[in-house]
């Protein structure tokens, strides 16, 4: 997630805004945590199988991700676990297409054997097709 705020994805979102280019735009700032409790509430159930086969491997893994706990009063983490916390915000995140490199490429979750920067080439090769 840190990742992506900072760097972007590569391919649609951009690393920095440039608000001269987008003047009518409205601006929200955010820290890191308050978005990943955004990300977690309001589309923690959309992509559950896919955030629940991502949150395994990175665990069977043993990745040595950041990890981030936070409270809330959401009716969706009354009783759930740290996974399932961790499961929410995957969840969210492949809905949104935000990339989880190795796991998920923004579009596609990669298994094993694949190699996510062939999948981005393919990506930024269909984007440059646009123009």
């Amino acid at each position: 997630m840190n990742d992506f705020l900072m760097g972007g994805d590569g391919v649609n979102a951009l690393p920095v805004f440039e608000e001269e280019h987008y003047p009518e735009s409205h601006m929200i700032d955010s820290s890191l945590i308050n978005l990943i409790k955004f990300i977690s509430t309001s589309f923690g159930r959309s992509r559950i199988p896919a955030g629940f086969k991502i949150v395994e491997r990175i665990h069977s893994d043993n990745s040595k991700k950041k990890t981030f706990r936070f409270r809330s009063r959401h009716p969706l983490f009354v009783d759930g676990s740290p996974k399932y916390q961790n499961v929410c915000l995957v969840s969210g995140m492949v809905y949104l297409g935000i990339p989880i490199l190795p796991y998920f490429d923004g579009q596609n979750v990669l298994e094993i054997n694949e190699d996510p920067d062939e999948y981005l080439e393919k990506l930024r090769a269909e984007n440059y097709d646009l123009f």
